[in-house]
Order: structure tokens, then C-alpha cells, then sequence
């Protein structure tokens, strides 16, 4: 297999990406907080804070899309009730 260095073009893609990723990372750190210490408070208000990051972000990248005219690449269709962490 032939390797090859990233484009620059695919770099920039990476960089672009990474505030997704970390927000990402973020919360899959604050979910196993909460889960290896369920009554942790502190645990559950950084799991609270690292969901409205991430969904921040990811309201942020739609409003880009949608104002450049970028088709979603997925769409909810039964999004359901989500419960709170501390329902869980």
C-alpha cells in the first residue's frame, strides 16, 4: 500500500473539524463520569454542560449550511423524548 501525506485541502478539513471532535470527546468523558458515579453531581452538570456544547456546535455547523445553501447530511425523522441524565 502506498502511503501519502494529507493534502492540504484535507488538513484544512481536519482543523474545521475540530472543535466537533473535541465537544465529542468532551461528552463521552462526562458520560463515564456519570456512569461510574451516578450520584455525582459535579459529574452530571459537566454532562449537562458538554451536551449544550456539543449541541451548540452542531446548531452553529446547520445555521453555516443552511445560510451557504449545504444540503443536511442526515435529518432526524423520529427524534422521540429524550430523558435527562438524571432519569437515566
Amino acid at each position: 500500500m502506498l502511503e501519502r501525506e494529507p493534502t492540504l485541502d484535507e488538513l484544512a478539513a481536519i482543523e474545521a473539524e475540530m472543535p466537533s471532535i473535541t465537544a465529542g470527546v468532551e461528552l463521552v468523558d462526562a458520560e463515564c463520569r456519570v456512569l461510574t458515579n451516578p450520584g455525582d453531581v459535579l459529574a452530571r452538570r459537566a454532562h449537562r454542560r458538554a451536551m449544550s456544547a456539543l449541541l451548540s456546535l452542531l446548531v452553529q455547523q446547520a445555521n453555516h449550511d443552511a445560510a451557504i445553501g449545504v444540503a443536511p447530511a442526515h435529518a432526524m425523522t423520529t427524534p422521540g423524548s429524550a430523558l435527562p441524565v438524571e432519569a437515566a
